[in-house]
């Protein structure tokens, strides 16, 4: 089943703080993409399994990456101009039983929530080489 199409983002600094609309570009039966007219913003959604069907191995892995790309000019050769691309994913990795979804759901909230309070500090810290 594929989310709604389109997506909509909306990322502050980037198009005016207007919402982004994302039509669906690519589908297929693990993996959606959802892409900008422009070609700039691009959201992936999948789902990833590996293991045995049936067996404690089984995982399933899935994943929403947000893509951004920016024509950015080299700082070292101000004659050269190149597209950058930034990326941004959630994976969450689920095991065949033992948790149920609201479970999953609230642990996964709570990271965000954890990655986003006091103003994204500690994103801020993460993407400042703090671990």
């Amino acid at each position: 089943m594929a989310f709604t199409d389109p997506q909509s983002i909306t990322i502050t600094g980037f198009n005016g703080g207007s919402a982004i609309s994302l039509p669906r570009t690519s589908d297929s039966p693990n993996r959606s993409e959802y892409t900008s007219n422009d070609g700039l913003y691009k959201v992936t959604v999948s789902v990833l399994t590996s293991g045995k069907p049936g067996s404690a191995s089984y995982r399933v892995r899935s994943m929403f990456r947000v893509d951004v790309s920016i024509l950015a000019t080299d700082p070292f050769n101000a004659a050269v101009s190149a597209y950058q691309t930034f990326s941004a994913w959630v994976v969450t990795d689920k095991p065949p039983f033992g948790f149920t979804v609201t479970q999953m759901t609230n642990i996964t909230a709570a990271l965000l929530g954890l990655l986003t309070a006091s103003t994204n500090a500690a994103i801020v810290k993460m993407l400042g080489g703090e671990h």
